[in-house]
C-alpha cells in the first residue's frame, strides 16, 4: 500500500514540500541500517529504492522552488537512487544468467563430443564481472548512506529548504 503524505490545499507548493520532504526522507532512510549491514538483503534494498523514487521526484519538483543548496541535495539523492537501480539490475540479472548457465551445462551433458559443446567461458566471466561490479556499487552506496548520517544530511536538506533563493532577475541588473 502506498503511503499518503499530508498535502494541504491552502498551502503553496513550497510550504507543502517543506512538510512532505522530511517525511519522505525519513521513510527512505529507515531502511539504511539493514541495507548497510546486510549486503545480500536484496528485498530491503529494493524497498529502500522504492521509497527513494518519490523522494527524488518530489525533490525534482522542488529544485525550482528552492535554491542552489537544495539542488546539491537533490543531486546527491538522485545519484544514490540511480546507484540503487544499478545494484537492483545486477541483482535481477545474476540469477537469470546463472540459470542460463545451468541450462547450457545440462545441454552440454547430452553432447558426447567435447568439440561440439557450447562454451560457457564468456558467460561465466560475465557473471563474475557482474558480481564484482555489484559489490563495488554496493560499497559505494554504503559509503554514501554512511556519509549522509555523519554529515547530518537531513539537517542540510531542511536548511536548504529554509534558504530563500536569490532572484536571478534582480541580480542580473533588472529592477
Amino acid at each position: 500500500m502506498k503511503k499518503l503524505y499530508p498535502v494541504k490545499k491552502k498551502l503553496s507548493l513550497k510550504e507543502n514540500l517543506q512538510i512532505i520532504l522530511p517525511l519522505m526522507y525519513g521513510d527512505f532512510m529507515r531502511f539504511k541500517q539493514d541495507v548497510v549491514t546486510k549486503p545480500l538483503a536484496k528485498n530491503t534494498l529494493h524497498r529502500m529504492r522504492i521509497k527513494g523514487k518519490p523522494l527524488r521526484y518530489a525533490m525534482e519538483i522542488g529544485e525550482i522552488t528552492f535554491g542552489e543548496e537544495f539542488s546539491k541535495c537533490f543531486n546527491e539523492v538522485k545519484d544514490a537512487v540511480e546507484l540503487m537501480g544499478d545494484i537492483h539490475d545486477a541483482d535481477v540479472m545474476i540469477p537469470d544468467l546463472t540459470s542460463y548457465l545451468k541450462e547450457i551445462r545440462l545441454f552440454n551433458k547430452t553432447i558426447p563430443i567435447f568439440k561440439d559443446r557450447i562454451s560457457t567461458k564468456s558467460l561465466r566471466k560475465m557473471i563474475k564481472d557482474l558480481k564484482i561490479e555489484r559489490r563495488k556499487k554496493y560499497e559505494e552506496l554504503c559509503t554514501i548512506l554512511n556519509s549522509w548520517e555523519h554529515s547530518n544530511f537531513r539537517r542540510k536538506l531542511l536548511n536548504s529548504m529554509d534558504v530563500k533563493p536569490v532572484d536571478e532577475f534582480k541580480t542580473a541588473g533588472g529592477i
